[in-house]
């Protein structure tokens, strides 16, 4: 079966994407600014950020299969191309951490707040819905993807306010949403490729296929990009917990020698 995207989706899974690449780029961008760095370093970090996530969306928009090419393939055909930018994109990312301590300071300088709060975006998996009701995706992957997604990205500003406000419980709440956000989408994409589908929906028989929709344009966009970029969101918002709280307990016990 070929997929058929309505426009309108088209177009609102391309300006998401876009948004996201421009959002973590200005986030980034900011926190230079109160990185402490040589405003040369800043302009360097801010630069290769701003290349890194265009080149990383360029390259996902660039090599997305075209619908009609669904046609042709074995129903459980997996592209390649959902472990090829679910693991370079984040190992690329890491490896740039590793090596560069001006990126290091940058990453710190963002607040934890703020990578939580920008994952508003994860609303976007209200099109899943639409799309099942469409009959382009199987309700196995759209209804827990769709809806986690959904849940994730309206409760981010939530999560990251009572964080930022200090609320009591906010540190756990931040913790069980980014550990529940992962989840979201480990299921997610097990549901879409079918490899976790004979596991979570056993009635659904010993082998699932793929969602075709999900590997071509413009669908193949959210798991090549949007979700490997969630996967780096969460793990620097948990990083970021896990620093405030060792700096935390070694000032108490400072305090207390």
């Amino acid at each position: 079966m070929v997929p058929v995207i309505p426009w309108y989706i088209t177009l609102i899974v391309l300006a998401i994407n876009l948004t996201i690449a421009v959002a973590v780029s200005t986030i980034l961008s900011r926190a230079a600014g109160r990185s402490g760095l040589p405003a040369a370093a800043q302009r360097r970090v801010r630069a290769g950020t701003a290349i890194f996530l265009a080149g990383w969306l360029g390259a996902a928009l660039l090599s997305a299969p075209a619908p009609a090419s669904i046609a042709t393939r074995d129903p459980f055909y997996l592209t390649p191309l959902l472990p090829l930018f679910a693991v370079l994109g984040p190992t690329l990312a890491a490896v740039a951490l590793f090596r560069s301590e001006a990126l290091r300071r940058v990453v710190a300088a963002v607040s934890v707040p703020t990578l939580i709060g920008v994952q508003v975006y994860r609303t976007i998996g209200a099109v899943f819905v639409m799309l099942l009701a469409l009959g382009q995706l199987p309700a196995h992957f759209a209804l827990p993807a769709g809806w986690g997604d959904v849940a994730i990205g309206v409760t981010a500003p939530l999560v990251a306010l009572a964080l930022a406000r200090g609320i009591a419980g906010g540190r756990a709440l931040a913790l069980t949403w980014n550990v529940v956000g992962l989840l979201d989408l480990v299921v997610a994409v097990g549901m879409g490729t079918g490899l976790l589908a004979p596991f979570l929906a056993p009635d659904l028989g010993a082998r699932v296929a793929p969602a075709p929709a999900m590997g071509a344009f413009p669908m193949i966009i959210v798991p090549t990009f949007a979700v490997p970029v969630s996967v780096l969101l969460h793990v620097l918002a948990l990083r970021g917990m896990a620093r405030k709280a060792r700096v935390e307990s070694e000032l108490v016990s400072a305090r207390t020698m």
